[in-house]
């Protein structure tokens, strides 16, 4: 497994991004239904709160967990490892995210590209997702 800070840089960018478009796309659902979203606040505070924006939370957990990992004095290799095996739970198994995820994946050009970025970036941890039928 490739332990070096630069990988971990690149994967918890590949993370930030995919996010940042999965949480786009899921402010667009939710405009759809409840009119614009004023403002950055507004979606933290929904993003945090709203049942629309729950399926995200897991992958925000794996945000913070890379951040408490780049923050460390010492990268401990077991916590890494830890780390990246939750995000391959994350991405490979069935339930809220996973399914709300591949309606995205499937709709949006830039979540496709996000999703590339991090299966890059977990490669050089030696994991990537396993591709399934649905993807």
């Amino acid at each position: 497994m490739t332990e070096s800070p630069a990988a971990l840089a690149e994967l918890v960018a590949a993370l930030r991004a995919l996010h940042q478009r999965l949480l786009a796309v899921t402010q667009k659902s939710f405009e759809k239904l409840h009119g614009r979203v004023a403002g950055p606040g507004l979606l933290l505070q929904l993003a945090v709160q709203d049942p629309l924006f729950a399926w995200l939370r897991p992958l925000s957990q794996q945000i913070a967990m890379l951040d408490d990992l780049m923050d460390a004095e010492e990268l401990v290799p077991g916590d890494l490892d830890t780390t990246v095996a939750g995000i391959m739970a994350l991405l490979e198994a069935d339930g809220e995210f996973r399914s709300s995820y591949l309606v995205y994946l499937q709709a949006e050009p830039d979540v496709v590209m996000a999703h590339a970025a991090l299966r890059r970036a977990l490669l050089r941890f030696g994991r990537v997702p396993a591709p399934r039928p649905t993807e």
